[in-house]
């Protein structure tokens, strides 16, 4: 392209952001795009919005560049008349296209045209990491895009295998693999500790975030002064369990009461957002957790954010729903088990 092009962040852009979405850097060494033509001007003078931007990962880079055309392109001073009057032909020409090509390929073609460059995704947006291709022929995944572009009764196939391929781990928010060590040890830690509600087999299908969370409460009751307050009837919680810093437990020897702790009464109150992020602002500011669990979140959320991952719908209420059920039954699943104990002790005090 003639208009935009990569460039490579210095300290001067973490000091001095460019206007709109998207224009602050992160670090030194991260990949942006800019406007070729107002490139020239002293760092911190005043541009038009989108004369940089960086994006997140590969596959915004589209947007990025959809984002100059947009807004950046016909306001820019730098770019001369003609090559404005040409983009517009190059539009209308487009518009009359018998095969248009859909914007999803040209999205894939964008990332996978970095990956090329050898650009790759990390935790603080683009960097050159990666393997480039040096030769003269386009790689072979550049080409199945191509192909499927110029075919659509092939797009079907390619979409299934180019979807296979992407990082199904950040799909369900799980950046085990991108966090620092002593974020993952926190995560390990956490998976081989015992919890009323959460299992291990929770795991795989439940982001590190969520799982990290519910692992930090445990079981509880809620004082008859509380439930009179709230206008509960007692035998609601003869079964349910309340949700409790386990924390806030430990330290305090099971006091019955105590700030950090949860009695919902159904399903769509402890499922609400509101809730998780009840519990979520006691953990970040309670004395008795521990500061490696506290940065550990702070980490996930930044990891959430920057990588812009929107988990798969209901993913999250599957998981809270198996909490939700294990809470239900806990006090009748475990007077079942001390009744089974009890039986099995009898049987082997007579024998």
């Amino acid at each position: 392209s003639t208009c935009i092009e990569l460039f490579v962040s210095t300290k001067d852009h973490l000091i001095c952001p460019g206007r709109g979405r998207g224009a602050h850097a992160l670090r030194v060494g991260q990949i942006g795009l800019r406007c070729a033509f107002c490139k020239g001007m002293p760092i911190g003078h005043e541009l038009p919005r989108q004369a940089i931007c960086y994006p997140s990962k590969r596959e915004t880079i589209f947007e990025s560049v959809r984002n100059y055309q947009r807004i950046h392109l016909e306001a820019c001073p730098y770019i001369s008349t003609e090559t404005k009057a040409k983009y517009k032909r190059l539009l209308e020409l487009e518009v009359d296209m018998p095969n248009k090509k859909s914007q999803r390929f040209v999205k894939a073609y964008y990332a996978e045209a970095a990956s090329e460059l050898g650009i790759v995704d990390s935790p603080k947006g683009l960097i050159f990491d990666g393997q480039s291709n040096r030769s003269d022929v386009p790689s072979e995944r550049v080409m199945a895009i191509i192909r499927a572009a110029e075919s659509p009764t092939s797009s079907s196939v390619f979409w299934e295998n180019h979807s296979s391929s992407k990082d199904k781990s950040l799909e369900l928010r799980k950046f085990e693999h991108l966090a620092s060590e002593s974020t993952r040890e926190v995560i390990r830690n956490a998976r081989k500790e015992t919890s009323a509600f959460v299992y291990p087999s929770d795991f795989p299908t439940t982001s590190d975030f969520d799982f990290l969370l519910y692992t930090q409460v445990g079981p509880c009751k809620p004082r008859a002064i509380t439930l009179e307050r709230r206008g509960i009837n007692p035998k609601v919680f003869d079964e349910l369990s309340g949700l409790c810093c386990k924390h806030c437990a430990h330290v305090l020897n099971g006091e019955s009461q105590h700030k950090g702790m949860w009695f919902p009464t159904n399903f769509e109150s402890m499922s609400d957002s509101s809730f998780s992020q009840s519990v979520l602002s006691h953990v970040m500011t309670c004395h008795n957790v521990p500061q490696a669990l506290k940065d550990a979140f702070d980490e996930l959320k930044r990891l959430q954010s920057e990588h812009a991952v929107r988990t798969k719908r209901g993913s999250r209420k599957r998981f809270l729903e198996k909490v939700w059920g294990r809470m239900g039954n806990y006090y009748s699943k475990r007077k079942r088990d001390s009744v089974k104990f009890k039986e099995c002790s009898e049987k082997h005090n007579t024998e």
